[in-house]
């Protein structure tokens, strides 16, 4: 392992653990301030959010990524038509997302949802989607350029800034305070990582214009829309379970409840994912390198580090799960067993999360949404089927199981379809 992948490695698991941390703080203390049938109401406006933000991403932030780790050291001026292409598209189709969103936000709310007091907060929280879709292809930009270390500046400095706002708008205002401090919080992210890309763009002397090329557009669409329909296959299924599942007498405080124990899972998952944004565009140079023999090798050490940087913090969690119990309170009731059952689902996502690095990196990535619409319809019936009635528990055992699927059929394409690592092609 090389002087820079250190470096990044450092400077990404850093930024990861600072922005986390201080996100689980913050979501902790939202989490009591609300109780659990209202922070149930806010998981589900979040999931909405996140459903009508797929869509306006376009998986175009991982397009980025790989374009940009492909040629950032080849041809200064392709890089600059590619994020001018990225940025005119990201802005168009969020734009037309949002009024969607903004517009359909009541049928959502009353006849899917069925709260209909959650409408002006899903019209509030509809612009996000604008700058998240932004946001996603300004990340997917600092990442190919493996800008990890002004990556994690910008996550603390949005962090700390925003925990504290998001907090004191739950406290004051409830539900509509929050979402509008969600909504200035992430302007506040797009403008500070635009400061940051003017000065990469400067450096290198990258001319960005906002307009679509031609010449890119192929390539982009090639990498984003098997990205989008991966995304598809996730966001709608967890935003349809979570609809069936509140459909329901005490289900908003069910989820309310899966969800305030599901933050320990987002610890089980900083790590990993932070060795994911390293390797993304590692891997993705090496393949477009043709360099084999590196590729595999960092594969492999990309799955071991997962594996590891995983099963550590969960046992550790699990170990002191009884403190963060204490802390949410008698209001939440988190039970050993759904603590047991985050901890794990983390584990497996991890692995998951690795071996769809493999797919993604080396033009594979339909393989990943054929995947992930088997895991949305596996978990769709275990919701309907034993989910449905098993309260908290129940919930997050449906997407324990879902994750153990997923995982078994990814392995089963990598024994019999993936030949990439049982050939010594060159």
């Amino acid at each position: 392992m090389n002087n820079s992948l250190f470096s990044n490695s450092i400077w990404a698991i850093a930024g990861s653990f600072i922005s986390k941390g201080i996100n689980f703080a913050s979501i902790a203390f939202i989490a009591k301030i609300l109780g659990p049938e209202m922070f149930g109401e806010y998981n589900v406006i979040q999931l909405t959010v996140g459903l009508f933000g797929t869509v306006s991403g376009l998986g175009l932030g991982l397009a980025a990524t790989k374009l940009i780790a492909e040629w950032r050291e080849r041809d200064i001026e392709k890089v600059g038509r590619i994020i001018g292409t990225l940025y005119t598209l990201s802005f168009i189709i969020s734009l037309i997302v949002a009024i969607s969103f903004f517009t359909t936000s009541k049928l959502v709310a009353i006849e899917l949802l069925n709260n209909e007091k959650l409408t002006i907060l899903l019209q509030i929280t509809s612009v996000i989607v604008i700058f998240d879709a932004i946001n996603g292809v300004q990340n997917g930009v600092l990442t190919g350029f493996e800008s990890f270390k002004e990556i994690a500046i910008v996550s603390t400095f949005v962090g700390v800034i925003s925990a504290p706002l998001l907090v004191a708008g739950a406290y004051y205002y409830g539900l509509v305070g929050l979402a509008v401090m969600l909504l200035l919080t992430r302007l506040l992210n797009v403008i500070v990582n635009r400061i940051y890309l003017e000065k990469k763009f400067k450096e290198r002397k990258i001319h960005v214009r906002a307009k679509i090329s031609k010449l890119e557009l192929k390539n982009i669409l090639d990498i984003s829309i098997p990205a989008f329909l991966s995304s598809i296959a996730t966001s709608p299924v967890n935003w349809i379970s979570t609809s069936i599942f509140v459909n329901q007498p005490g289900g908003y405080k069910d989820i309310g409840t899966y969800n305030a124990g599901n933050q320990l899972r987002t610890l089980v998952l900083f790590l990993p994912d932070s060795a994911g944004k390293i390797t993304i565009p590692k891997l993705a140079n090496e393949f477009g390198d043709k360099n084999l023999k590196k590729f595999k090798k960092t594969v492999s050490v990309t799955f071991l580090l997962n594996l590891v940087l995983s099963v550590l913090p969960a046992m550790v969690l699990y170990i002191f799960g009884g403190f963060f119990q204490q802390f949410m309170g008698l209001k939440f009731n988190l039970s050993d067993d759904l603590i047991a059952i985050v901890l794990l689902t983390g584990v497996l996502i991890a692995v998951t999360n690795a071996i769809g690095y493999i797919f993604i990196c080396s033009n594979l990535i339909w393989y990943d949404f054929l995947l992930r619409v088997f895991w949305g319809l596996a978990l769709i019936l275990i919701i309907v089927f034993y989910g449905k009635g098993n309260g908290a528990v129940g919930y997050g055992l449906s997407i324990l199981f879902a994750s153990v699927v997923h995982m078994v059929m990814q392995l089963v394409i990598l024994m019999f379809n993936f030949k990439l690592f049982y050939n010594d092609k060159k």
